[in-house]
């Protein structure tokens, strides 16, 4: 997709660039005075609980809408059409399944799952098994979105070179990095809000141009779409992505549950929540996220079909086969490699990926600092400051692993990493805090399985499939050793994750469940912390 920017005139990429430059300066000096408050735990990793039902959910938005997010969509919605809108509501389902939990996950005190779950079993097995599925959703996330961004950003400033993707995701990276330790959680709140302003200003005025071209008639973009994406005849009918057989119908009801049962519960958002005020508090700022997003979605794809009816989906096709590059495309033929919009939707594409791999760095080191170090290791021995410390160290490390990581496969198929970290969210996390939250019967060794079981279960099914090899899309094309033809792995993994902590709550060697009286009494009041 680099030729398609490869055309912007020198004047317009300095213009891009400057204002590239100047929001890196901005977002830093924000990053300083806004972190720079007392170095205590509550504040680097909760933000003092202090952020207001508004601000929050408007955090929370922004930690929903990542890299991936604003390039997918469009491209997806374009060359699918219905598939691509119902995938676009799916994400939208999975801020409503946030809800579910919100209240009482701020009712527990914790800003780590670990945490969240010692409210009902304080082991440290579990906090490690906790720790273990952080990394494994957390890690894959941070790595796809650098990758994303490094691409992204080559494109948008028309860098071909070989080698000018890895030099850029490097460069992001680092400044995220520098930005998650320096920052914590209040710093990256802020630059959360100052995102979705963003974002949505800068799609939202996209999406006007969009419908002016059509006379704002919603009937005329939808006919123009289908006649654009040349098959007008199927374009609204499900099986363009996936194809109208058996097993196309699974792999789209298993990528609806993948992105409506695991993008709800990441461990960012979990963080979020626990920034909230009071529990009330964190469920009117989920409702506001859920707003917030919805408006999003729609705006996206409303883009979708101005991308399939102004540029054309055989264009888009041979520009990118998976139209990550429609966003572009879309932009240049509303309203050119120029002017505020263009600049508008770099500066979001940047400010996106701070904020997005920031929150998701700070899930991971705030997990492995708090839940293994300070309170399996040292047992709670130690101070706020040395925590602190110690965490800002850990996210450091956490990051620089995770850019090199980017860099390395860089030139390797690793989109999917996203929906394998959602899948592993849905099955792991989900049923242990529903668990954990909701049901008398569970006992110990049966949340240590729901984790362990739930994870490996999806790291053997993702190995097995398509997405892994067998094709030459797949992370390692020249081998074929996947024997499940599913390309989406949580109708699998997702039953599996709940069945294995009921089966082994039940029948796990006669143990008596846990208290569920003080669980019960301190998620609905939050009287015990």
């Amino acid at each position: 997709m680099t030729q398609h920017l490869a055309r912007v005139d020198g004047g317009d990429l300095v213009t891009s660039l400057t204002a590239f430059l100047l929001v890196i300066v901005l977002t830093f000096f924000l990053c300083l005075v806004v972190g720079s408050g007392d170095d205590t735990v509550s504040s680097f990793l909760s933000a003092n609980r202090s952020l207001s039902a508004l601000r929050n959910g408007l955090a929370m938005c922004g930690d929903s809408i990542s890299v991936i997010a604003l390039l997918i969509p469009v491209g997806t919605v374009a060359l699918s059409g219905h598939d691509g809108m119902v995938f676009t509501a799916s994400t939208v389902a999975a801020l409503a399944v946030l809800l579910v939990v919100a209240e009482p996950v701020r009712n527990t005190g914790a800003f780590t799952l670990g945490g969240i779950l010692a409210g009902r079993v304080d082991s440290p097995h579990v906090r490690c098994a906790a720790t273990v599925v952080t990394l494994l959703v957390c890690v894959p996330l941070i790595v796809v979105q650098l990758v994303v961004a490094g691409d992204a950003t080559a494109y948008l400033l028309g860098l071909t070179k070989p080698g000018a993707a890895q030099v850029c995701t490097a460069f992001l990276g680092l400044l995220i990095v520098s930005f998650a330790v320096l920052g914590g959680l209040r710093a990256t709140s802020v630059i959360e809000v100052v995102k979705v302003l963003l974002v949505l200003g800068t799609f939202a005025a996209t999406a006007y141009l969009v419908l002016e071209r059509f006379d704002f008639s919603l009937g005329g973009l939808l006919q123009a779409a289908a006649t654009g994406s040349g098959q007008a005849e199927r374009y609204f009918e499900p099986g363009q992505l996936y194809g109208g057989s058996g097993l196309g119908a699974l792999e789209r009801l298993s990528a609806c549950l993948t992105l409506a049962l695991g993008f709800g519960v990441l461990p960012p958002l979990l963080m979020r929540v626990s920034a909230s005020r009071t529990g009330p508090s964190a469920r009117r700022s989920v409702r506001h996220a859920v707003l917030l997003f919805g408006g999003f979605s729609a705006v996206m794809a409303v883009l979708g079909l101005g991308a399939a009816a102004l540029v054309g989906g055989a264009a888009i096709a041979g520009e990118s086969g998976q139209g990550y590059s429609a966003i572009f495309q879309l932009f240049d033929a509303v309203s050119g490699q120029e002017g505020l919009l263009f600049t508008a939707f770099a500066c979001a594409m940047f400010v996106t990926a701070l904020g997005s791999v920031a929150a998701l760095t700070l899930a991971a080191g705030a997990s492995l600092s708090h839940d293994v170090y300070v309170t399996t290791m040292r047992r709670g021995r130690t101070g706020q400051e040395a925590e602190v410390r110690m965490t800002r160290w850990i996210l450091a490390a956490v990051g620089l692993l995770c850019v090199l990581l980017a860099v390395l496969l860089h030139n390797w198929s690793v989109i999917f990493f996203a929906s394998f970290a959602a899948a592993v969210a849905a099955s792991t996390i989900l049923p242990a805090l529903l668990y954990a939250l909701f049901w008398r019967g569970l006992t110990h060794r049966g949340l240590l399985w729901t984790l362990y079981g739930g994870a490996v279960c999806c790291l053997v099914a993702q190995l097995w499939s398509p997405t892994v090899s067998g094709t030459p899309e797949s992370l390692l094309p020249r081998l074929d050793f996947s024997l499940s033809p599913l390309e989406n792995i949580a109708i699998v993994t997702v039953p599996a994750g709940f069945l294995i902590g009921w089966l082994t709550s039940r029948f796990g060697g006669g143990q008596r469940p846990l208290d569920y009286e003080r669980t019960e009494r301190s998620i609905l009041t939050g009287s015990t912390y």
